[in-house]
């Protein structure tokens, strides 16, 4: 029983020292990100002249950023508009050329109809020329 007490306080101990320890860690670096968050104002005017030209030139890049974006975008809404367009274009010329196709084809299919009837006629004649002639 007494070593089981002993077990118990010394994890206790443990415990606490690790408790302490990272509760230390902790309270450090939480001040440490403050700090680093909330920079110390100067009263030295070179020092915000500095910061205004630095939030100047940012500006000016983030706007040129902006305006390259913009224009690559229109590009390719210009691209996008012009391909679909072109691709309208193809769609109406294919209709076209599908009805000339089937144009050929129903006119071919008369062609043929009018070969294998003119070809009946012509047996015919041979026949009644053979039949004739036999006679």
């Amino acid at each position: 029983m007494l070593y089981l007490t002993i077990q118990i306080a010394f994890l206790l101990t443990i415990a606490s020292l690790i408790g302490l320890g990272i509760g230390w860690w902790l309270c450090n670096k939480t001040t440490q990100t403050r700090s680093t968050r909330m920079p110390e104002t100067s009263d030295n005017p070179f020092d915000a002249r500095f910061r205004l030209e630095q939030c100047h030139r940012d500006n000016a890049t983030l706007r040129r950023d902006l305006k390259e974006a913009e224009e690559r975008t229109e590009k390719l809404q210009a691209r996008l508009e012009n391909s679909s367009q072109q691709e309208s274009d193809v769609l109406e010329r294919l209709e076209m050329y599908e009805i000339r196709v089937q144009a050929l084809m129903d006119d071919l299919q008369m062609r043929d109809d009018t070969i294998a009837v003119l070809e009946h006629e012509l047996e015919q004649i041979r026949d009644d020329g053979n039949s004739s002639n036999n006679a």
